[in-house]
């Protein structure tokens, strides 16, 4: 019995280390816009602080975005993007990654 209970809790803490995190819409301004390879990014910066409860924040501030997720968008406008954050479990990628979906001009 011991050892099940054992098992269970071992589970439930590993389990327990995994997080995710949805902003619903953060607020980013097109500060440059560069070419690497065949590919065209937007420079992004934060507007404002990160919202609270964000895995970690400070990836929020400065991102890149390709240039085609943000149609008709130019270097000075602000979007509105939902961002995910997602931490990986003990046994897997226990890196923070963070991910910029829908992004609409402001």
């Amino acid at each position: 019995m011991r050892k099940v209970v054992v098992v269970v809790l071992g589970c439930l803490l590993l389990a327990g280390c995994a997080a995710n995190w949805q902003g619903e819409e953060v607020r980013y301004k097109i500060v440059s816009q560069e070419s690497q390879s065949s590919s065209e990014f937007f420079k992004l910066e934060l507007v404002g602080d990160a919202p609270k409860g964000a895995l970690k924040p400070e990836d929020l501030k400065s991102r890149s975005l390709l240039t085609f997720r943000a149609e008709g968008a130019q270097v000075g406008d602000e979007l509105l993007c939902v961002v995910e954050q997602k931490k990986g479990n003990a046994f897997g990628n226990s890196n923070v990654v963070t991910n910029l979906q829908s992004c609409k001009k402001a």
